[in-house]
């Protein structure tokens, strides 16, 4: 198994949160959101963080993560393509497709739903807002990566039409993602959220 991390250009992530956020705000964000991403997927399995951003890729492999360097931003569904044709290529046996913006994630979290996995099979964890925050597949699966609006439906439906049965792992700490304002509201509003949103927010 292999953790595939898709991670934008710094420049161009999080633009939905523009209206709070101050650009340097944002990439700060993003930035502690991989860190803490690529923390639980470490402890789960090998990771591979799929960018066009030089300096997502230094901060990547700095943390121990190998990096699968697009040539330029193609968007998500493509970078996952290009992971899934890689990791096919060279035997993986299951792909793990982890957003990169979930606070939080745990590697405990990550660990019970591989544990999930067989042969045959699609295991999801939907966001809180109809998205998609986590799968694993089979690289080799006649299968269409569908992230953006609605993806879990997408995904679901997809996955069926590819002849794998849909495992649903749908889990408090991987349904919230940090994209929209009421994201950061919710977040920010829970008792133990961490010292370094509150100096973020507070800026």
């Amino acid at each position: 198994m292999r953790i595939v991390i898709p991670v934008k250009p710094l420049a161009d992530a999080k633009s939905r949160l523009g209206s709070v956020l101050s650009p340097s705000q944002r990439v700060q964000v993003v930035c502690d959101l991989l860190d803490r991403a690529l923390q639980a997927a470490l402890a789960t399995a090998p990771v591979s963080v799929v960018t066009a951003d030089p300096a997502v890729t230094m901060r990547a492999r700095a943390a121990g993560a190998d990096v699968i360097e697009e040539a330029r931003a193609s968007g998500l569904n493509a970078a996952v393509g290009l992971a899934a044709h890689l990791l096919y290529v060279t035997n993986e046996d299951v792909m793990f497709v982890l957003v990169a913006d979930l606070p939080e994630v745990t590697g405990e979290a990550l660990a019970e739903m591989a544990a999930r996995w067989r042969p045959g099979t699609m295991v999801i964890a939907p966001s809180s807002d109809g998205g998609t925050n986590a799968l694993l597949l089979a690289p080799g699966a006649a299968f269409a990566f569908a992230y953006g609006p609605d993806s879990f439906a997408r995904h679901c439906a997809n996955a069926t039409e590819a002849g794998l049965t849909v495992v649903v792992h749908d889990r408090r700490v991987l349904r919230l993602d940090l994209d929209r304002p009421e994201d950061l509201a919710q977040w920010e509003g829970q008792p133990d959220r961490s010292a370094d949103y509150a100096a973020i927010f507070q800026d």
